[in-house]
């Protein structure tokens, strides 16, 4: 039987760093992972069909990859056939496979019920420095007339946008972890950046046999630098719920350290 490792987060929130240093220790991603970007220099580690599969249940219920209200989803049969037939070839074909796609936030139950032994390694980061940063990624494409401008236009014209999606993405993350918290492993990209000792966590937790790559090693800290913690709001009422699922998350990665050290040694 396979093992099968999601790595699930919001946008921005160092889910690609995370699926490089798992992808170097051993983990298949996908047959045709999408291009590196500027936005993502050393790539996005996300199967074009998972992500494709994603946006077509999104445009199913009439959406699009910006979801910034709960979602439960519609999956018709077609979608489910495709997730099952994803799930038979990789098994096939990989002892240890995984998937990385930051829309998988709003599919976890539906995945979950394909893969009911699925784990999770949930990578969560401020919701301050994933807004600026989604800010200043889609301000660039605006300038330099790339990409869909009428998406890039929607996060100046409404500013709550990126935080309103952040809620979205990591309550629904929250509610998967608390409903199973066997099969899920929290880590803050904070805790990344300051050396937390990524695949022996997953390791211990699951004993996936992963190769043992040191985080320094293939995480540039320069990818996703640091901003001050300030966020503008204009609905103050987002700012209750916005605590409250930071201080979810936050006990998520508390609980889920457990034993693990904190840092991997300086030197070997």
């Amino acid at each position: 039987m396979a093992e099968r490792l999601v790595i699930a987060g919001f946008h921005r929130s160092g889910t690609s760093a995370t699926a490089q240093i798992l992808h170097r220790a051993g983990l298949f991603l996908g047959y045709e992972l999408l291009e590196a970007l500027p936005s993502n220099p050393y790539g996005h580690f996300e199967d074009r069909e998972a992500v494709e599969l994603h946006q077509e249940i999104l445009a199913d219920n009439g959406l699009t990859w910006l979801v910034d209200r709960p979602l439960l989803p519609v999956v018709g049969e077609e979608r489910w056939a495709t997730m099952r037939r994803m799930v038979e070839r990789r098994d096939a074909e990989h002892a240890l496979w995984g998937l990385k796609d930051p829309r998988m936030c709003m599919f976890m139950m539906p995945w979950k019920y394909v893969v009911p032994d699925m784990k999770v390694l949930l990578v969560y980061r401020h919701f301050s420095e994933c807004t600026y940063s989604l800010g200043r990624r889609h301000s660039s494409d605006l300038f330099l007339n790339r990409g869909n401008r009428y998406v890039h236009r929607r996060f100046f014209e409404e500013p709550d946008l990126a935080l309103r999606m952040w809620l979205a993405h990591n309550e629904a993350l929250v509610t998967f972890a608390r409903a199973h918290p066997d099969d899920t492993l929290t880590v803050s990209l904070d805790a990344i950046r300051e050396g937390f000792p990524l695949v022996r966590a997953v390791n211990e937790r699951w004993d996936l046999g992963l190769a043992d790559v040191p985080t320094a090693e293939v995480y540039d800290p320069s990818v996703s630098s640091r901003r001050t913690r300030r966020q503008p709001v204009s609905d103050r009422r987002l700012i209750p719920r916005v605590d409250e699922t930071w201080n979810a998350l936050e006990d998520l990665g508390a609980r889920d350290a457990g034993n693990v050290p904190q840092k991997e040694p300086a030197f070997a």
